[in-house]
């Protein structure tokens, strides 16, 4: 996020959260009614809260906005990259020593870049 703080992205409404990501991605109202098929009054009208969209519409935007429904509820401070997330599933299906073994692998080199991020500064 920009200039957004983690206790804004918190407090966000779903229609904060909604034009916050939309303006991110520089797409129009238009433009992102179009891709959901629907009015961009209706559109407008998720953004201001003045209305809420079903479940199946609120899923449509947040595939369309490339984040997950969770975070565009509000449910989850931050989203997870999809790519990430495949890794992990793909990491579930390996027997658990092997899991072990990556893990820990990833856990120092994180341990390292953070390392090398704090004497940077």
């Amino acid at each position: 996020m920009n200039a957004i703080t983690t206790i804004q992205v918190l407090t966000m409404t779903f229609g904060e959260r909604l034009t916050d990501l939309r303006k991110q991605k520089k797409i129009s109202q238009t433009e992102l009614a179009q891709q959901l098929d629907l009015h961009k009054n209706v559109l407008g009208r998720y953004e201001r809260d003045q209305a809420k969209p079903s479940i199946d519409v609120a899923a449509k935007i947040a595939k369309a906005m490339g984040v997950s429904l969770d975070y565009l509820s509000g449910n989850v401070e931050a989203d997870i990259d999809e790519e990430v997330v495949k890794r992990v599933q793909s990491i579930q299906g390996l027997p658990d020593s092997e899991q072990d073994l990556i893990t820990r692998t990833i856990d120092a080199l994180v341990r390292d870049a953070r390392t090398r991020h704090a004497y940077s500064l």
